[in-house]
């Protein structure tokens, strides 16, 4: 079995994708993969809540859209992408 990595950079510049637009579907992960930020923000137990609370700092909602993103599973890109 092989594992693909997904560099760091990536999952830092999804998270600011999301935070920047909570509605971002199609993200462009690593040349091969895209992830629904949207869909895998709100699938998480408990990133959804932390995002909208205004209590929240900056770095809790980033932790919990990493935190999010790091537990969903892109999608391999279509050809025609």
């Amino acid at each position: 079995m092989t594992a693909e990595r997904i560099a760091i950079e990536d999952v830092g510049a999804a998270v600011d994708a999301y935070l920047a637009e909570p509605t971002t579907q199609d993200h462009a992960i690593g040349p091969d993969h895209v992830l629904d930020l949207a869909a895998a923000v709100a699938a998480h137990p408990f990133a959804p809540a932390i995002v909208v609370d205004t209590e929240s700092d900056e770095p809790s909602r980033r932790m919990a859209v990493r935190a999010a993103l790091l537990m969903s599973r892109p999608t391999t890109r279509s050809n025609s992408d």
